[in-house]
């Protein structure tokens, strides 16, 4: 794995498995190929604390299918719990082929299973306001959308944007504390290129951006971050 970027970490925190790793598999990520699938999960086995989580972000992308396509949300849903579906067998299939032991060290996750942790529930409403109620934060979130689907959002309207916004804003409260997942705290996610996102994550930790968000989000498993690439 080429590693360019340690955000809250160190190489040689994870070279002493400070973590329990999560690979988060985003289903408009092209990038997330069977093969670097298998690579992430091989790399995370390797340096992680305890388990591993491979957790699936397939109900949040919803939203983009309704933008895009201009479904309806029932359709939307039913297409990414489907394509969620597909890369859930592809990894049971890449767990399939490693060793006895190494299986029983990964743990797979789908969107609405890391929904089910109590921080995401206390907090989803808190992050929701606050995209309505301050125009600094609405705007900072939509600058993240418009820069992670570049070119597809030159045309589209303020409010298609807010839509696609639902998305990250999804994320935080699942991204922000560790992901949750049978009472295990998962809080290094390697992922192949960061973003703004990632610099408001690390922001909102450390109270220097949203200040008075942050502290209404009271973060206590502070994640990390790496910019990972396979080779």
């Amino acid at each position: 794995m080429i590693i360019n970027s340690f955000l809250n970490c160190t190489e040689l925190d994870i070279q002493l498995k400070k973590f329990n790793i999560f690979v988060g598999i985003s289903l408009g990520n092209k990038y997330f190929s069977k093969e670097n699938i298998k690579k992430y999960i091989l790399w995370a086995l390797e340096n992680t604390k305890e388990s591993v989580l491979v957790l699936i972000a397939d109900q949040n992308h919803a939203v983009n299918y309704e933008v895009f396509n201009s479904y309806n949300h029932e359709r939307t849903l039913r297409l990414a719990i489907r394509r969620g579906d597909k890369v859930e067998l592809t990894i049971k299939k890449i767990i399939e082929s490693l060793p006895l032991e190494k299986r029983s060290l990964i743990e797979i996750a789908r969107w609405e299973g890391a929904r089910e942790s109590q921080y995401y529930k206390d907090k989803i409403k808190i992050v929701l306001d606050e995209f309505q109620e301050n125009k600094e934060f609405h705007d900072f979130i939509i600058k993240i959308v418009q820069e992670n689907l570049g070119s597809k959002t030159k045309n589209i309207n303020v409010l298609k944007l807010e839509k696609l916004s639902l998305y990250v804003l999804d994320e935080l409260p699942i991204l922000l504390n560790g992901v949750e997942f049978q009472s295990k705290i998962y809080d290094l996610h390697p992922y192949p290129g960061l973003s703004r996102l990632d610099d408001l994550l690390m922001s909102l930790q450390s109270g220097t951006l949203f200040p008075q968000l942050a502290a209404k989000l009271e973060i206590k498993h502070k994640i990390a971050e790496v910019e990972a690439y396979v080779d």
